[in-house]
Protein backbone atom coordinates (compact mmCIF):
# COMPACT_ATOMS: atom_id res chain seq x y z
CA UNK A 1 0.00 0.00 0.00
CA UNK A 2 1.01 3.56 -0.58
CA UNK A 3 -0.14 6.43 1.14
CA UNK A 4 0.25 10.07 0.75
CA UNK A 5 -0.77 12.53 3.78
CA UNK A 6 -4.16 14.18 2.48
CA UNK A 7 -7.14 14.24 4.67
CA UNK A 8 -9.24 12.07 7.15
CA UNK A 9 -10.68 9.79 5.45
CA UNK A 10 -13.45 6.65 6.28
CA UNK A 11 -13.18 3.72 3.60
CA UNK A 12 -15.92 1.59 1.86
CA UNK A 13 -14.92 -1.13 0.03
CA UNK A 14 -17.91 -2.20 -2.55
CA UNK A 15 -16.99 -6.07 -3.42
CA UNK A 16 -18.47 -6.89 -6.63
CA UNK A 17 -18.21 -11.43 -7.00
CA UNK A 18 -19.45 -11.73 -10.79
CA UNK A 19 -18.95 -15.35 -10.26
CA UNK A 20 -21.69 -15.82 -7.43
CA UNK A 21 -23.47 -12.49 -8.45
CA UNK A 22 -23.04 -12.05 -4.73
CA UNK A 23 -22.93 -8.31 -3.48
CA UNK A 24 -21.25 -7.55 -0.34
CA UNK A 25 -20.27 -4.27 1.12
CA UNK A 26 -17.28 -4.22 3.98
CA UNK A 27 -17.14 -1.10 6.12
CA UNK A 28 -14.09 -0.26 8.01
CA UNK A 29 -15.23 0.60 11.93
CA UNK A 30 -11.88 3.05 11.71
CA UNK A 31 -10.60 6.31 10.41
CA UNK A 32 -7.20 6.59 9.40
CA UNK A 33 -4.93 9.69 8.91
CA UNK A 34 -3.72 9.86 5.13
CA UNK A 35 -5.24 9.42 1.42
CA UNK A 36 -4.99 6.07 0.49
CA UNK A 37 -4.71 4.00 -2.71
CA UNK A 38 -4.68 0.31 -2.87
CA UNK A 39 -4.14 -2.00 -5.26
CA UNK A 40 -7.64 -3.77 -6.30
CA UNK A 41 -7.07 -7.86 -6.59
CA UNK A 42 -9.32 -9.67 -9.08
CA UNK A 43 -9.70 -12.70 -7.70
CA UNK A 44 -13.29 -14.32 -9.97
CA UNK A 45 -14.59 -11.05 -9.48
CA UNK A 46 -14.11 -7.22 -9.40
CA UNK A 47 -13.31 -4.75 -6.44
CA UNK A 48 -14.60 -1.31 -6.37
CA UNK A 49 -13.43 1.39 -3.94
CA UNK A 50 -15.21 4.47 -3.09
CA UNK A 51 -14.12 6.72 -0.30
CA UNK A 52 -16.19 8.75 1.87
CA UNK A 53 -13.88 11.91 2.92
CA UNK A 54 -15.19 13.99 5.83
CA UNK A 55 -13.41 17.05 6.39
CA UNK A 56 -14.68 20.11 8.07
CA UNK A 57 -17.96 18.10 8.31
CA UNK A 58 -17.97 17.84 4.47
CA UNK A 59 -18.59 14.93 2.90
CA UNK A 60 -16.68 14.31 -0.36
CA UNK A 61 -16.97 11.30 -2.85
CA UNK A 62 -13.27 9.98 -4.46
CA UNK A 63 -13.15 7.55 -7.47
CA UNK A 64 -12.04 3.83 -7.69
CA UNK A 65 -8.47 5.70 -8.40
CA UNK A 66 -8.27 7.59 -5.64
CA UNK A 67 -8.88 10.91 -7.54
CA UNK A 68 -11.27 13.90 -5.98
CA UNK A 69 -13.60 14.80 -8.76
CA UNK A 70 -13.77 18.64 -8.86
CA UNK A 71 -16.38 20.81 -10.71
CA UNK A 72 -15.98 21.38 -14.14
CA UNK A 73 -18.57 23.49 -15.92
CA UNK A 74 -17.85 24.92 -19.74
CA UNK A 75 -20.41 27.26 -19.38
CA UNK A 76 -19.92 28.82 -16.22
CA UNK A 77 -16.60 29.44 -14.10
CA UNK A 78 -18.02 28.69 -10.78
CA UNK A 79 -14.59 27.92 -8.57
CA UNK A 80 -13.87 31.68 -10.27
CA UNK A 81 -17.38 33.54 -8.73
CA UNK A 82 -17.17 31.85 -5.57
CA UNK A 83 -12.89 32.81 -5.42
CA UNK A 84 -14.57 36.73 -5.88
CA UNK A 85 -17.43 35.78 -3.18
CA UNK A 86 -14.80 34.93 -0.37
CA UNK A 87 -13.40 38.04 -1.59
CA UNK A 88 -16.55 40.37 -1.16
CA UNK A 89 -17.16 38.21 2.18
CA UNK A 90 -13.28 39.72 3.76
CA UNK A 91 -14.70 43.21 1.95
CA UNK A 92 -18.01 43.22 3.85
CA UNK A 93 -16.09 42.10 7.34
CA UNK A 94 -14.19 45.18 7.04
CA UNK A 95 -16.57 47.33 5.88
CA UNK A 96 -18.77 47.05 8.90
CA UNK A 97 -21.45 44.73 7.34
CA UNK A 98 -21.21 41.47 8.85
CA UNK A 99 -24.39 40.07 8.03
CA UNK A 100 -23.94 40.63 4.25
CA UNK A 101 -20.65 38.95 5.04
CA UNK A 102 -21.91 36.05 5.67
CA UNK A 103 -24.43 35.68 3.26
CA UNK A 104 -21.35 36.56 0.70
CA UNK A 105 -19.75 33.93 1.94
CA UNK A 106 -22.52 31.10 2.32
CA UNK A 107 -23.36 32.03 -1.25
CA UNK A 108 -23.48 28.76 -3.54
CA UNK A 109 -21.54 26.89 -1.71
CA UNK A 110 -24.21 23.86 -2.44
CA UNK A 111 -25.02 22.81 -6.09
CA UNK A 112 -26.98 19.87 -7.43
CA UNK A 113 -26.93 19.53 -11.22
CA UNK A 114 -29.22 17.13 -13.07
CA UNK A 115 -27.66 15.08 -16.52
CA UNK A 116 -30.70 13.58 -18.61
CA UNK A 117 -29.11 10.37 -20.41
CA UNK A 118 -27.03 11.99 -23.62
CA UNK A 119 -27.76 15.47 -22.32
CA UNK A 120 -25.92 18.46 -20.98
CA UNK A 121 -25.31 18.90 -17.55
CA UNK A 122 -28.05 21.88 -15.99
CA UNK A 123 -28.18 23.47 -12.70
CA UNK A 124 -31.22 21.67 -10.41
CA UNK A 125 -30.57 23.18 -6.75
CA UNK A 126 -28.20 26.05 -5.24
CA UNK A 127 -28.21 28.19 -2.62
CA UNK A 128 -27.91 31.51 -3.58
CA UNK A 129 -27.09 34.76 -1.61
CA UNK A 130 -29.07 37.24 -4.07
CA UNK A 131 -27.58 40.17 -2.98
CA UNK A 132 -26.75 42.98 -5.29
CA UNK A 133 -23.46 42.98 -5.15
CA UNK A 134 -23.06 39.58 -5.05
CA UNK A 135 -20.12 38.36 -8.00
CA UNK A 136 -22.15 34.82 -7.97
CA UNK A 137 -25.63 36.19 -8.14
CA UNK A 138 -24.94 39.39 -10.98
CA UNK A 139 -23.44 37.23 -13.56
CA UNK A 140 -26.75 35.05 -13.15
CA UNK A 141 -29.10 37.78 -12.75
CA UNK A 142 -28.24 39.53 -15.83
CA UNK A 143 -28.52 36.42 -17.61
CA UNK A 144 -32.16 35.83 -16.72
CA UNK A 145 -32.72 39.73 -16.96
CA UNK A 146 -31.54 39.35 -20.68
CA UNK A 147 -33.57 36.78 -21.17
CA UNK A 148 -36.80 37.72 -19.92
CA UNK A 149 -36.34 41.02 -21.36
CA UNK A 150 -35.90 39.32 -24.96
CA UNK A 151 -39.08 38.03 -24.72
CA UNK A 152 -40.74 40.99 -23.55
CA UNK A 153 -39.24 42.85 -26.88
CA UNK A 154 -40.49 39.80 -29.08
CA UNK A 155 -43.82 40.33 -27.55
CA UNK A 156 -44.75 43.75 -28.10
CA UNK A 157 -43.28 43.41 -31.68
CA UNK A 158 -45.72 40.31 -32.42
CA UNK A 159 -48.40 42.45 -30.75
CA UNK A 160 -47.48 45.90 -32.45
CA UNK A 161 -46.13 47.61 -35.22
CA UNK A 162 -42.82 48.89 -33.44
CA UNK A 163 -39.38 49.53 -34.05
CA UNK A 164 -36.96 49.55 -30.75
CA UNK A 165 -34.52 52.45 -29.81
CA UNK A 166 -31.56 52.34 -27.11
CA UNK A 167 -30.78 55.72 -25.49
CA UNK A 168 -28.49 56.30 -22.86
CA UNK A 169 -29.07 59.69 -20.60
CA UNK A 170 -26.33 60.66 -18.04
CA UNK A 171 -25.66 62.78 -15.57
CA UNK A 172 -22.31 64.65 -14.16
CA UNK A 173 -20.16 62.60 -11.89
CA UNK A 174 -20.42 62.07 -8.32
CA UNK A 175 -17.09 62.69 -7.10
CA UNK A 176 -17.98 62.38 -3.39
CA UNK A 177 -19.70 58.38 -2.75
CA UNK A 178 -21.73 59.80 0.04
CA UNK A 179 -23.87 61.71 -2.55
CA UNK A 180 -24.44 58.92 -4.76
CA UNK A 181 -27.67 57.87 -3.47
CA UNK A 182 -29.01 61.51 -3.64
CA UNK A 183 -27.80 61.80 -7.47
CA UNK A 184 -29.41 58.06 -8.10
CA UNK A 185 -32.99 59.74 -6.84
CA UNK A 186 -32.28 62.37 -8.87
CA UNK A 187 -31.75 60.60 -12.15
CA UNK A 188 -35.01 59.04 -11.46
CA UNK A 189 -37.11 61.84 -10.90
CA UNK A 190 -35.57 63.27 -13.76
CA UNK A 191 -36.88 60.35 -16.11
CA UNK A 192 -40.60 60.66 -14.14
CA UNK A 193 -40.11 63.85 -16.03
CA UNK A 194 -38.90 63.44 -18.89
CA UNK A 195 -41.77 60.58 -19.83
CA UNK A 196 -44.07 63.91 -18.85
CA UNK A 197 -42.77 66.08 -21.98
CA UNK A 198 -45.11 66.62 -24.53
CA UNK A 199 -43.26 65.24 -26.92
CA UNK A 200 -42.32 62.27 -25.87
CA UNK A 201 -45.63 61.27 -24.98
CA UNK A 202 -46.22 61.61 -28.42
CA UNK A 203 -43.20 59.49 -29.80
CA UNK A 204 -42.77 56.80 -27.06
CA UNK A 205 -45.33 53.95 -27.03
CA UNK A 206 -43.51 51.67 -24.43
CA UNK A 207 -39.92 51.55 -22.73
CA UNK A 208 -37.30 49.46 -20.23
CA UNK A 209 -35.20 51.95 -18.50
CA UNK A 210 -32.27 50.53 -16.04
CA UNK A 211 -30.32 52.55 -13.50
CA UNK A 212 -26.06 51.52 -14.43
CA UNK A 213 -23.30 52.91 -12.18
CA UNK A 214 -19.57 53.32 -13.58
CA UNK A 215 -16.30 54.23 -12.26
CA UNK A 216 -13.04 54.33 -13.60
CA UNK A 217 -10.35 52.46 -11.01
CA UNK A 218 -7.69 54.55 -10.95
CA UNK A 219 -5.51 52.63 -12.80
CA UNK A 220 -6.34 52.00 -16.55
CA UNK A 221 -9.13 54.14 -16.27
CA UNK A 222 -9.02 57.89 -14.71
CA UNK A 223 -10.73 57.49 -11.72
CA UNK A 224 -13.23 60.97 -11.95
CA UNK A 225 -16.01 59.68 -9.93
CA UNK A 226 -18.87 57.48 -9.68
CA UNK A 227 -20.87 58.31 -13.34
CA UNK A 228 -24.60 57.13 -12.76
CA UNK A 229 -26.98 56.79 -15.83
CA UNK A 230 -29.98 55.44 -17.44
CA UNK A 231 -29.84 52.38 -20.22
CA UNK A 232 -33.54 52.96 -21.60
CA UNK A 233 -34.78 50.95 -24.53
CA UNK A 234 -37.70 52.76 -26.43
CA UNK A 235 -40.72 51.36 -28.54
CA UNK A 236 -42.30 53.81 -31.19
CA UNK A 237 -44.01 53.08 -34.05
CA UNK A 238 -43.04 51.70 -37.67
CA UNK A 239 -42.85 54.91 -39.29
CA UNK A 240 -40.88 57.28 -36.81
CA UNK A 241 -37.66 57.73 -39.09
CA UNK A 242 -39.90 58.02 -41.78
CA UNK A 243 -40.48 61.80 -43.55
CA UNK A 244 -44.01 62.26 -42.49
CA UNK A 245 -42.85 61.66 -38.55
CA UNK A 246 -40.03 63.65 -39.12
CA UNK A 247 -42.16 66.76 -40.11
CA UNK A 248 -44.98 66.31 -37.67
CA UNK A 249 -42.08 65.97 -34.94
CA UNK A 250 -42.85 62.65 -34.24
CA UNK A 251 -38.99 61.80 -34.31
CA UNK A 252 -36.61 62.91 -31.80
CA UNK A 253 -33.34 63.81 -32.96
CA UNK A 254 -30.42 64.15 -30.85
CA UNK A 255 -30.11 67.79 -30.14
CA UNK A 256 -33.50 67.46 -29.25
CA UNK A 257 -33.00 65.37 -26.97
CA UNK A 258 -30.66 66.71 -24.90
CA UNK A 259 -32.55 69.33 -24.83
CA UNK A 260 -35.42 67.87 -23.42
CA UNK A 261 -33.22 65.57 -21.27
CA UNK A 262 -31.80 69.00 -19.80
CA UNK A 263 -34.63 69.97 -18.98
CA UNK A 264 -35.98 67.07 -16.83
CA UNK A 265 -32.77 66.94 -15.25
CA UNK A 266 -33.18 70.93 -14.34
CA UNK A 267 -29.26 71.57 -14.90
CA UNK A 268 -27.76 74.24 -16.59
CA UNK A 269 -25.17 72.12 -18.50
CA UNK A 270 -26.31 70.15 -21.67
CA UNK A 271 -26.07 66.57 -20.57
CA UNK A 272 -24.68 63.86 -22.82
CA UNK A 273 -27.54 61.64 -24.37
CA UNK A 274 -26.97 58.72 -26.77
CA UNK A 275 -29.43 56.97 -29.28
CA UNK A 276 -29.19 54.55 -31.81
CA UNK A 277 -31.26 51.56 -33.43
CA UNK A 278 -30.76 48.25 -32.06
CA UNK A 279 -29.46 46.14 -34.52
CA UNK A 280 -28.88 41.99 -35.03
CA UNK A 281 -25.95 40.78 -34.51
CA UNK A 282 -23.73 38.01 -36.19
CA UNK A 283 -22.89 35.32 -33.50
CA UNK A 284 -20.79 32.32 -33.69
CA UNK A 285 -23.39 29.78 -34.73
CA UNK A 286 -25.75 32.11 -35.72
CA UNK A 287 -27.61 35.67 -35.67
CA UNK A 288 -28.61 37.11 -32.59
CA UNK A 289 -31.83 38.43 -33.19
CA UNK A 290 -32.20 42.48 -32.35
CA UNK A 291 -34.50 42.18 -29.51
CA UNK A 292 -31.99 39.78 -27.60
CA UNK A 293 -28.54 42.05 -28.34
CA UNK A 294 -30.79 45.32 -27.31
CA UNK A 295 -32.04 43.15 -24.08
CA UNK A 296 -28.51 42.05 -23.40
CA UNK A 297 -27.47 45.70 -23.46
CA UNK A 298 -30.08 47.25 -21.75
CA UNK A 299 -30.44 44.79 -19.08
CA UNK A 300 -27.22 45.03 -17.69
CA UNK A 301 -26.29 44.69 -13.90
CA UNK A 302 -25.82 48.26 -12.25
CA UNK A 303 -22.52 48.19 -11.12
CA UNK A 304 -19.64 45.43 -12.10
CA UNK A 305 -17.79 43.40 -9.33
CA UNK A 306 -14.43 44.87 -10.72
CA UNK A 307 -15.23 48.36 -9.65
CA UNK A 308 -14.41 46.83 -5.71
CA UNK A 309 -13.24 43.26 -6.52
CA UNK A 310 -9.73 44.11 -8.64
CA UNK A 311 -6.14 42.70 -7.02
CA UNK A 312 -4.51 45.83 -8.41
CA UNK A 313 -6.98 48.35 -5.94
CA UNK A 314 -5.89 49.35 -2.43
CA UNK A 315 -7.88 47.66 0.04
CA UNK A 316 -9.30 50.20 1.63
CA UNK A 317 -10.58 51.98 -1.75
CA UNK A 318 -12.14 48.85 -2.29
CA UNK A 319 -13.79 49.11 1.09
CA UNK A 320 -14.71 52.82 0.47
CA UNK A 321 -16.23 51.69 -2.96
CA UNK A 322 -18.15 48.97 -1.83
CA UNK A 323 -19.83 51.13 1.01
CA UNK A 324 -20.80 53.42 -1.30
CA UNK A 325 -22.07 51.06 -3.31
CA UNK A 326 -23.74 49.33 -0.65
CA UNK A 327 -25.83 52.36 0.80
CA UNK A 328 -26.56 54.15 -2.62
CA UNK A 329 -28.13 50.92 -3.98
CA UNK A 330 -30.23 49.97 -0.63
CA UNK A 331 -33.92 49.80 -1.16
CA UNK A 332 -33.70 51.52 -4.60
CA UNK A 333 -36.02 50.55 -7.73
CA UNK A 334 -33.46 50.08 -10.46
CA UNK A 335 -35.64 48.95 -13.23
CA UNK A 336 -38.69 49.93 -14.70
CA UNK A 337 -41.39 49.14 -17.37
CA UNK A 338 -43.93 51.12 -18.96
CA UNK A 339 -46.35 51.59 -21.73
CA UNK A 340 -46.24 48.50 -24.14
CA UNK A 341 -43.26 46.95 -22.76
CA UNK A 342 -45.06 47.32 -19.41
CA UNK A 343 -48.37 45.24 -21.05
CA UNK A 344 -46.05 42.49 -22.25
CA UNK A 345 -44.19 42.30 -18.89
CA UNK A 346 -46.99 41.55 -17.00
CA UNK A 347 -48.52 38.60 -19.74
CA UNK A 348 -45.23 37.18 -19.34
CA UNK A 349 -44.94 38.03 -15.44
CA UNK A 350 -41.09 39.76 -15.91
CA UNK A 351 -41.86 42.56 -14.28
CA UNK A 352 -39.54 41.90 -11.77
CA UNK A 353 -36.00 40.89 -13.05
CA UNK A 354 -34.01 41.53 -10.20
CA UNK A 355 -35.99 39.32 -7.49
CA UNK A 356 -36.63 35.43 -7.97
CA UNK A 357 -35.11 32.44 -9.41
CA UNK A 358 -31.57 32.34 -10.17
CA UNK A 359 -31.28 28.80 -10.66
CA UNK A 360 -33.34 28.73 -14.20
CA UNK A 361 -31.82 31.90 -16.03
CA UNK A 362 -32.64 31.04 -19.72
CA UNK A 363 -34.72 28.60 -21.69
CA UNK A 364 -31.54 26.15 -21.75
CA UNK A 365 -31.61 25.51 -18.49
CA UNK A 366 -35.32 24.07 -17.93
CA UNK A 367 -34.59 20.16 -16.96
CA UNK A 368 -37.31 17.38 -17.69
CA UNK A 369 -38.19 15.68 -14.53
CA UNK A 370 -39.90 13.02 -16.51
CA UNK A 371 -36.88 11.03 -17.45
CA UNK A 372 -33.57 9.25 -15.58
CA UNK A 373 -31.46 12.05 -14.67
CA UNK A 374 -27.77 11.76 -13.05
CA UNK A 375 -27.72 13.61 -9.58
CA UNK A 376 -24.41 15.45 -8.66
CA UNK A 377 -23.90 17.25 -6.00
CA UNK A 378 -20.50 19.59 -5.70
CA UNK A 379 -20.12 21.48 -2.48
CA UNK A 380 -17.25 24.43 -1.83
CA UNK A 381 -15.00 22.99 -0.03
CA UNK A 382 -13.07 26.13 2.10
CA UNK A 383 -9.48 23.98 2.24
CA UNK A 384 -9.35 23.00 -1.26
CA UNK A 385 -10.50 26.00 -2.66
CA UNK A 386 -12.56 23.88 -5.08
CA UNK A 387 -16.42 22.74 -6.19
CA UNK A 388 -15.79 18.88 -4.90
CA UNK A 389 -18.44 16.07 -5.17
CA UNK A 390 -20.24 15.12 -2.71
CA UNK A 391 -22.95 12.78 -4.18
CA UNK A 392 -24.35 11.24 -7.49
CA UNK A 393 -27.66 9.11 -7.65
CA UNK A 394 -29.83 8.45 -10.48
CA UNK A 395 -33.12 9.73 -10.44
CA UNK A 396 -36.00 7.81 -11.79
CA UNK A 397 -39.16 9.37 -12.60
CA UNK A 398 -42.27 8.27 -11.03
CA UNK A 399 -43.58 6.35 -14.09
CA UNK A 400 -40.97 4.06 -14.08
CA UNK A 401 -41.37 3.09 -10.06
CA UNK A 402 -43.09 -0.11 -9.37
CA UNK A 403 -45.49 0.10 -6.45
CA UNK A 404 -49.12 0.98 -5.67
CA UNK A 405 -48.07 4.68 -5.56
CA UNK A 406 -47.81 4.80 -9.18
CA UNK A 407 -51.12 4.31 -9.40
CA UNK A 408 -52.24 6.52 -7.02
CA UNK A 409 -49.95 9.37 -8.35
CA UNK A 410 -51.43 8.81 -11.67
CA UNK A 411 -55.27 9.32 -10.65
CA UNK A 412 -53.97 12.62 -8.78
CA UNK A 413 -52.77 13.87 -12.07
CA UNK A 414 -55.98 13.17 -13.70
CA UNK A 415 -57.86 14.61 -11.10
CA UNK A 416 -55.47 18.07 -11.46
CA UNK A 417 -55.81 17.68 -15.50
CA UNK A 418 -59.76 18.01 -15.61
CA UNK A 419 -59.31 20.79 -12.72
CA UNK A 420 -57.68 22.33 -15.34
CA UNK A 421 -54.77 23.29 -12.78
CA UNK A 422 -51.04 22.88 -13.55
CA UNK A 423 -49.17 19.80 -12.95
CA UNK A 424 -46.66 19.59 -10.78
CA UNK A 425 -42.56 18.79 -11.70
CA UNK A 426 -40.95 15.45 -10.73
CA UNK A 427 -39.95 16.80 -7.85
CA UNK A 428 -43.24 17.70 -6.15
CA UNK A 429 -44.69 14.29 -7.84
CA UNK A 430 -41.65 12.59 -5.50
CA UNK A 431 -42.49 14.93 -2.27
CA UNK A 432 -46.16 13.58 -2.65
CA UNK A 433 -45.14 9.94 -3.59
CA UNK A 434 -43.14 10.02 0.24
CA UNK A 435 -46.19 11.73 1.85
CA UNK A 436 -48.27 8.34 0.73
CA UNK A 437 -45.67 6.18 1.76
CA UNK A 438 -45.22 7.78 5.50
CA UNK A 439 -49.32 7.61 5.63
CA UNK A 440 -49.10 4.24 4.37
CA UNK A 441 -46.19 2.76 6.82
CA UNK A 442 -48.34 5.24 9.88
CA UNK A 443 -51.86 2.87 8.86
CA UNK A 444 -50.36 -0.44 8.25
CA UNK A 445 -51.92 -0.54 5.05
CA UNK A 446 -51.41 0.21 1.28
CA UNK A 447 -51.42 3.58 -1.12
CA UNK A 448 -54.06 4.01 -3.51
Amino acid sequence: MSALVFLEIRLKFIVVMSANRVDKTVRTGYNVSYHTKQNRHRRDGIVRMDYIINAQDAQVLVSADGEVVALEDRRYDWKERRERNMKLYELYEKAGYPDYAVRAKDCATFLEFATPDGGERKLRTANFCKMRLCPMCIGRRARKSAWKLSKVLDLVEAEHEVKFIFLTLTMRNVVDGKYLGAALGELTDAWDRFLKLRPIVRSVRGYFRAIEITRGNGITKEDKGYHPHIHVILAVDRDYFSKASRKSGKYLNQSDLVLFWQKALRVDYLPSVDISTTKAKRKRGGVESASLAAAKEGAKYPVKDDDYIDPKLPEDRAIEILRDYTEALRKRRLIAFGGWMKEAAKKLDAEDLEGGDLVHVDEDDVIREDVKLLIERFCWHFGAGDYILSGREISVPLSDRKGSGTKYLKEQKEKLRESGKELPNGRQWSEEWAKVQSEKNARGGQAG
